[in-house]
């Protein structure tokens, strides 16, 4: 199947296009995962299973990451967790599938806020500082599915070609950053304004709004600037720069 018509069957990019059927795509990962190690399970969704995608990746990925210092997180901090993921879905109903998947929690012994990464599959480290920031842990647990979700993608189409130079920055002066990375972080910053602009009554964190939309909109910058895109890529790029212009649209609407 070809990018444009995987993507299509998928409903295109997830947390930013209406009609994504998240089983879809769900159900294309683990059939990668079973066809890079058939012998691992005998059920297709035990692919699935954060540990059992993590001790694949360990086996057979080329490149390595090692596991962040973490614990447990606390009885206190999983209902944190709960009830923040319960306010997201209730502002968008129809993302609960993307917060219903299995996902392993772990608490960052280093000083951050969040953290995850392709090569731990469906596992999400939280800092201190998601439970106690100014930015509300609905907006983290947003950010990083938003890494997850892309992340499936990514297992079934890469988003850059190999001769994709590692040398991007991110607004946040970041260095060394893939188009990956620069596309991974416009889709967070995207999936995190669509939240806002969810929430019911009056503009929900209105500065916090405006960091997003300019960081999403220098991501885009910079991703065009180079453009080293797969066919996959591409299609990102442009739902995430279609996003990006109906949020502006919107705003210059009110």
């Amino acid at each position: 199947m070809s990018p444009s018509a995987f993507f299509n069957t998928v409903g295109g990019l997830p947390f930013i296009d209406e009609g994504v059927r998240p089983s879809t795509l769900l159900a294309a990962v683990a059939c990668i995962r079973r066809n890079a190690d058939p012998n691992a399970h005998a059920a297709l969704t035990d692919y699935l299973e954060p540990g059992n995608a993590r001790a694949l990746y360990k086996r057979l990925a080329t490149s390595q990451v090692a596991e962040f210092e973490s614990t447990d997180c606390s009885v206190v901090e999983q209902q944190q967790i709960q009830m923040a993921t319960a306010t997201v879905c209730r502002a968008n109903p129809a993302w609960g599938s993307f917060f219903s998947i299995p996902i392993r929690y772990r608490r960052l012994l280093q000083p951050m806020s969040s953290s995850t990464s392709a090569l731990i599959p469906q596992t999400i480290y939280l800092g201190g500082r998601a439970f106690d920031s100014p930015i509300p842990l609905e907006e983290t647990l947003v950010h990083e599915h938003a890494h997850i979700w892309l992340n499936f993608i990514m297992e079934v189409y890469d988003l850059q070609t190999p001769d994709a130079p590692r040398d991007y920055v991110l607004p946040s002066g970041t260095r060394g950053k893939t188009l990956r990375g620069v596309m991974a972080a416009a889709h967070f910053a995207a999936a995190t304004l669509k939240y806002y602009r969810q929430l019911p009554g009056p503009a929900a964190a209105p500065e916090r709004q405006v960091y997003l939309q300019k960081y999403l909109a220098i991501c885009l910058d910079t991703a065009a600037q180079r453009p080293f895109f797969t066919s996959m890529g591409s299609l990102v790029f442009s739902a995430l720069h279609d996003c990006h212009q109906h949020l502006i649209k919107l705003q210059q609407g009110k």
